[in-house]
């Protein structure tokens, strides 16, 4: 038997590390730009907020804070990172709201 011997928790931890050092010698998103969309994540929102927050992007976050689904609607609002010309095509008309269920 050899006197070095792979754990699971060895495993492991080499796995962790080389994860951490590929990512981090990964480029940042060249060419993107931040809007922001309603999160319910870790937190019990109603079904209509949820179908708000999945079909809604937005150019500020003043704008996703103030464009709740209903009173009451508790959703975080959270940044999110999309293409230039993404952005041009929901956002080129100076609206702060895109509806995604209309971007055909």
């Amino acid at each position: 038997m050899s006197a070095w011997q792979l754990t699971r928790r060895g495993f492991l931890g080499l796995a962790a590390s080389l994860g951490v050092v590929t990512t981090v010698g990964c480029p940042p998103a060249l060419h993107g730009v931040v809007v922001h969309r309603r999160s319910g994540r870790r937190g019990h929102v109603s079904n209509a907020a949820k179908k708000h927050n999945a079909n809604h992007l937005y150019a500020t976050k003043l704008a996703a804070t103030l464009h709740l689904a209903h009173p009451g609607d508790r959703s975080k609002v959270v940044q999110v990172t999309i293409s230039a010309d993404r952005y041009d095509k929901l956002f080129g008309n100076g609206s702060l709201v895109a509806d995604l269920r209309h971007d055909l």
